[in-house]
């Protein structure tokens, strides 16, 4: 789902072509995905990730900074140098707080007649100034409510200026923008790649992790059905290892990495032998804070989605992405905590390639899912 073709009434400065490739530009990293679609099935023609070069003051710090900004467009620029990629269309997204997805009813009515009065008719739904946003719709269905007949409508609102710092760093970068989607809704389009069509039966959560932004997601029969981003992420994870661990950046990312929860009952820390024992616990011990925050506000997504839910259905298994998600043993760790299976997801799973392109085993490939998922779009736009 994209913030141009599906939603309509929104114009942007580009339109859709049938060959992009797919850009993620996250605060810590760039990560590309170009696919190739046959008949029935994606394979993989390119990908890479590329860190964007920070420093302790500046890893907190959005893509409006401009150390930021010019690490993103050289790390995009080095990511297309050093494989040869020649397609100039590029697909992107945004999320966070300057992004708001709501799922509301509206009395029926038609398409144009709503294309009307969005401004009016959204305007109680957003925290921000009407003048400061992009709006988009997309008419989901019809409800009844109270006897009376509504129609569900997904409403999107983005600050015009997070799309256009996306489109500088694209254009800087020598590519043309031609989609600008949201994180959320392009996890959704990797999962319906990846899935099978009795796994997409049933409903889902999917975390999707980065640097300062977290991406809850509930997926029903293959469609988001509840949207929500949250700002404990690993920034948060990484400065808890930071303050309570009383170590620098780069160490508190080899813990989190290397140790992560590997404990998940620690043992008292007198009882630790060796130093890398003490070290696993007080990895442990420190993540514990600031991943049971995160499990608060996944578990109000579940209770939400359970409560608000009229078929009774019941969140069957949580998928994890992102690379805020790279915590050894988190999985293990949420499911102790969630009590749901909990799995580490490949977006890569049912996409083929050659057997090399896909054989580092340093490379976690959950952090792939938003690149993956917009790599999908450009197929998807030509069939609209």
């Amino acid at each position: 789902m994209d913030l141009k073709s599906k939603f309509k009434d929104i114009r942007f400065p580009f339109s859709a072509t049938k060959d992009a490739i797919g850009v993620d530009i996250g605060n810590s990293s760039i990560k590309i995905v170009q696919l190739k679609n046959a008949g029935n099935k994606w394979l993989l023609h390119k990908y890479d990730l590329e860190l964007i070069s920070v420093t302790p003051e500046t890893a907190g710090n959005n893509l409006f900074s401009v150390e930021k900004k010019e690490a993103a467009v050289n790390a995009i620029k080095k990511i297309i140098a050093l494989h040869k990629i020649t397609t100039k269309h590029a697909v992107t997204s945004v999320s966070g707080n300057s992004v708001i997805v709501r799922y509301v009813e509206f009395p029926k009515q038609t398409y144009q007649q709503l294309s009307k009065t969005i401004t009016v008719e959204a305007e109680s739904y957003i925290p921000f100034a009407v003048q400061d946003v992009n709006i988009g719709f997309q008419i989901l269905g019809d409800v009844m409510e109270d006897g009376k007949q509504m129609m569900k409508t997904l409403l999107v609102a983005t600050k015009k200026e997070i799309i256009q710092n996306r489109i500088d760093i694209l254009v800087e970068s020598g590519l043309i923008p031609v989609v600008i989607d949201v994180d959320s809704f392009a996890i959704e389009n990797a999962i319906s790649i990846n899935l099978s069509e009795e796994e997409l039966k049933k409903t889902i959560l999917v975390v999707n992790s980065g640097l300062l932004t977290t991406n809850i997601s509930v997926i029903e029969n293959g469609k988001s059905c509840v949207v929500r981003d949250v700002f404990i992420a690993g920034d948060a994870f990484t400065k808890a290892l930071q303050r309570i661990m009383s170590i620098n950046l780069k160490q508190a990312e080899e813990y989190k990495i290397n140790y992560g929860m590997e404990l998940l009952t620690p043992p008292a820390e007198e009882i630790a032998q060796s130093s890398t024992e003490k070290i696993k616990f007080q990895t442990s011990d420190a993540l514990m804070t600031s991943l049971k925050e995160l499990i608060s506000e996944i578990q109000r997504s579940i209770d939400y989605y359970q409560t608000h839910d009229r078929n009774e259905k019941r969140i069957e298994k949580i998928y994890l992405s992102g690379g805020g998600m790279m915590i050894k043993n988190l999985d293990a760790y949420m499911q102790s905590q969630l009590h749901l299976p909990v799995e580490l997801f490949n977006p890569f799973k049912k996409i083929s390639s050659e057997a090399s392109m896909l054989s580092d085993q340093n490379v976690t490939f959950s952090r792939y899912a938003v690149a993956v998922g917009l790599a999908t779009r450009y197929r998807r736009d030509s069939e609209i």
